[in-house]
């Protein structure tokens, strides 16, 4: 009866390992898919959108800080058709954008999200830096952060951390 429960507990944990292997082998990666399918190192994620969350009033304290990364419309652009760059026409139309985290958890919502009184929003991003550093391991390997509806008051639903792919569902 012990050995059979050793090699269950040895069985999850390959499990758990091979679910979390495809994003850490070679160091952390960002998978994308929709039409195409686009896998980022975390080097290839640039740092050039800056989110505030020390800013963004009463949320949840492990968004109080300053966040980079790259616009969440800009990844989805990458993978949403076949052309270059982000096909705001498809986005507005709708599809849903979900979310993979090493956690388990799989939050989804609809593209249009990523407008706001007909403009795109540069306040949604997938984060890999956290007050000038690479995020901790505890939000790692890329976290979404911005707002609202990110910030409403402790009720960060849709603030996804240990973030490693991103799928389209058209």
């Amino acid at each position: 009866m012990r050995r059979r429960a050793i090699l269950m507990l040895t069985g999850a944990a390959v499990l758990v390992l091979a679910f979390a292997a495809p994003s850490f082998a070679g160091g952390w990666t960002l998978t994308v898919q929709g039409r195409t399918t686009k896998v980022l190192s975390l080097a290839q994620v640039p740092a050039s959108a800056t989110w505030y969350g020390n800013k963004a009033g009463n949320i949840n304290p492990t968004l109080r800080y300053v966040y980079q990364g790259q616009l969440l419309y800009k990844l989805v652009g990458m993978v949403d058709d076949n052309t270059a760059g982000f096909n705001a026409a498809l986005a507005k139309k709708g599809y849903t954008i979900q979310f993979f985290c090493l956690d388990g958890y799989k939050p989804q919502f609809s593209s249009k999200i990523l407008f706001r009184n007909g403009k795109l929003r540069t306040d949604l991003i997938v984060a890999k830096m956290k007050a000038g550093k690479l995020l901790p391991a505890s939000e790692a390997p890329f976290r979404f952060v911005g707002g609202p509806p990110v910030t409403q008051p402790f009720n960060n639903k849709l603030a996804a951390f240990k973030l490693f792919k991103i799928r389209l569902i058209f």
